[in-house]
């Protein structure tokens, strides 16, 4: 080595800086004497301390495991969809929204088939849209929306001169059993609420 640093002078350089670093490194630290007592004081708490917790490999894994029960657990918590306890609740939440009068629309009745794909992929179920024109509903459009902390599917219907709106959400978002085929009516703020499960789907029509 030392003959090759003889005739490499970029060695050599490096050489030369690597040995001014070792020293500046060393002179950084120096010793201290230790302050009269403290070993004994050390050596008295150490004698104070009872049972000292050792953790073994048996118990790392079991503490990493409790460590990832929790993060799952809060994870569901925290991620789950929002429940409604009664279809009472449902309803007033709809008409809450309902009387808002919002009605922005993402699209409109003719583009329901490409609306209605979106809307499924969005809220991660496949909308299907009751077939409400022998009632005299007239389609206007929609858009998704939020209903109390559920997403739905938010449709606008006329009829008779009057604006109705209709949620459709997953039946997930129910905290209880509801039939298919069974209705809830309900009238509240002057306005009346049908709610209905079909096909697998909540829907509910506020006017």
């Amino acid at each position: 080595m030392l003959d090759h640093l003889k005739g490499c002078a970029s060695c050599r350089n490096l050489y030369t800086i690597d040995s001014k670093l070792e020293e500046t490194i060393i002179r950084a630290f120096h010793q201290q004497e230790v302050p009269k007592g403290l070993p004994e004081q050390i050596e008295l708490s150490l004698d104070h301390v009872k049972n000292p917790t050792r953790l073994t490999p048996h118990k790392i894994v079991g503490f990493a495991a409790g460590i990832a029960l929790v993060v799952i657990i809060s994870m569901v918590m925290f991620n789950k969809p929002s429940h409604y306890q009664t279809l009472q609740q449902l309803s007033e939440k709809a008409i809450v929204r309902h009387l808002k009068g919002d009605m922005t629309l993402s699209f409109g009745a003719d583009e329901i088939e490409q609306a209605v794909a979106m809307l499924s992929q969005e809220l991660k179920f496949k909308v299907i849209l009751p077939d409400l024109k022998a009632q005299g509903y007239v389609l206007l459009g929609g858009r998704c929306c939020v209903l109390g902390k559920c997403k739905t599917a938010y449709l606008f219907y006329k009829k008779n001169d009057k604006i109705c709106s209709l949620f459709i959400l997953d039946y997930g978002h129910l905290d209880f059993q509801m039939a298919e085929g069974s209705r809830f009516s309900n009238d509240t703020k002057g306005c009346h609420t049908d709610i209905w499960k079909e096909k697998g789907q909540v829907y509910a029509m506020v006017y």
